[in-house]
Order: structure tokens, then C-alpha cells, then sequence
């Protein structure tokens, strides 16, 4: 039989990927343990340890992503804002 869920491995292509999409910071010092020799210190992880924490661990709660890229949308709704105090008509419901 095979043994695939047991043991996790590290994808280093997607955690260079998390990386360039974003940074990562830790929000609180605290240990993480994952497997069997795995633990993640958060006040000195690197940005792919936190990455990794964030993104395939999930502790959300102690780790905050602070995104580097911006979508297409995102300067538009900005330069909108700026432009009238109001609400846009298709905003409201």
C-alpha cells in the first residue's frame, strides 16, 4: 500500500512562489512543531519557514502575509476612492 499521506514533503518551488508573491511576518514568538524533527521558531525563521508555516501548516494566527503583488483591480479601486467621497452606485445592495 502506499504510505503518501504519512509523509509530507516540502514543495521548494511553491514556497519560492509564496515567497516572491508575498513577505511573511511573525506575529507572535512562538514554537511551531510539525513531524518529527520539524520546529519552526517564528522570531528567527527565514521568510521560506514562514511561508511554509503560513501556507501548508496553517498558523494563520501567528504568522501575517503581507502581499507584494498587486492584482489588476487594485490601483483602479484605489484612484476611485480617491477621486469622490461617495460610494459607487454598484457598491450598494
Amino acid at each position: 500500500m502506499c504510505d503518501c499521506n504519512a509523509k509530507k514533503v516540502v514543495d521548494l518551488s511553491h514556497l519560492k512562489i509564496y515567497t516572491i508573491m508575498a513577505k511573511y511576518k511573525a506575529i507572535e514568538e512562538v514554537t511551531i512543531y510539525h513531524g518529527t524533527n520539524g520546529v519552526i521558531i517564528t522570531s528567527a525563521a527565514t521568510q521560506e519557514e514562514l511561508a511554509y508555516a503560513y501556507e501548508d501548516l496553517g498558523a494563520t494566527n501567528v504568522i501575517e502575509k503581507i502581499s507584494t503583488s498587486k492584482t489588476k483591480d487594485e490601483p483602479k479601486k484605489a484612484t476611485e476612492k480617491k477621486k469622490s467621497g461617495k460610494e459607487s452606485s454598484d457598491s450598494k445592495e
